[in-house]
C-alpha cells in the first residue's frame, strides 16, 4: 500500500512537518477520511468548515503536483465507497478534475487500472460527458469504461485491483 509522504502533506497544507502525526499517511486511511468529507459536504457550501477539509486541500495538491499519486489516492477513495452514489460523487468530483487536468498524461495508468478493476471502469462511466480534455482522452475513457447498463445495478463491483 502506497502512502502520502509526510513532508509533502506538510508542504501542501502549509504547516511544519512536526505539526503532523509521525509517519506517512496510508492511502487507505486517506481514502476513508476523504470519502467521509465528500459525503458530509456534497450538498453544502460550508465544506471549508468541515474538520476533514484538509483532505480536499491535500488531494488538490496531489492532482496539481503528483498526478500519478493522485490517481492512486482517488482509487483508494473508490475502494472505500459503499454504494453507487458514493462512486458518483467521487467520479464527478476528484476523478473528473484529475482527468480534466492530467488525463492524457495518465492514459497508460488509466488503461491498466481499468483492465484490472471493474469498480474503476464503473467510475469512468460516470464521468461527465462534457468533461474537458482532448478527443483522444475521451475516446480512450469510453473504450475502457463500463457499459452503461452497469449503472443500473445497485451493487458495486468489489474493490479488487484498485490499490
Amino acid at each position: 500500500m502506497t502512502a502520502i509522504d509526510r513532508h509533502f502533506i506538510a508542504d501542501a497544507l502549509g504547516v511544519t512537518d512536526d505539526s503532523l502525526p509521525e509517519g506517512d499517511l496510508p492511502l487507505d486511511r486517506f481514502g476513508a477520511r476523504y470519502l467521509d468529507f465528500l459525503r458530509a459536504t456534497y450538498e453544502t457550501e460550508a465544506f471549508d468548515a468541515h474538520p476533514d477539509y484538509w483532505t480536499d486541500l491535500l488531494l488538490e495538491a496531489l492532482i496539481q503536483r503528483k498526478p500519478g499519486l493522485a490517481l492512486d489516492a482517488i482509487c483508494a477513495v473508490l475502494a472505500a465507497c459503499d454504494d453507487p452514489e458514493d462512486l458518483e460523487i467521487v467520479a464527478a468530483g476528484p476523478l473528473q478534475e484529475l482527468m480534466d487536468s492530467h488525463g492524457t498524461d495518465l492514459l497508460t495508468e488509466i488503461d491498466d487500472r481499468a483492465n484490472r478493476a471493474p469498480r474503476f471502469r464503473l467510475a469512468l462511466s460516470m464521468l461527465w460527458a462534457e468533461g474537458g480534455g482532448p478527443a483522444i482522452l475521451k475516446a480512450r475513457i469510453r473504450a475502457v469504461a463500463a457499459e452503461p447498463e452497469a449503472l443500473d445495478n445497485d451493487d458495486l463491483p468489489p474493490p479488487v485491483g484498485l490499490t
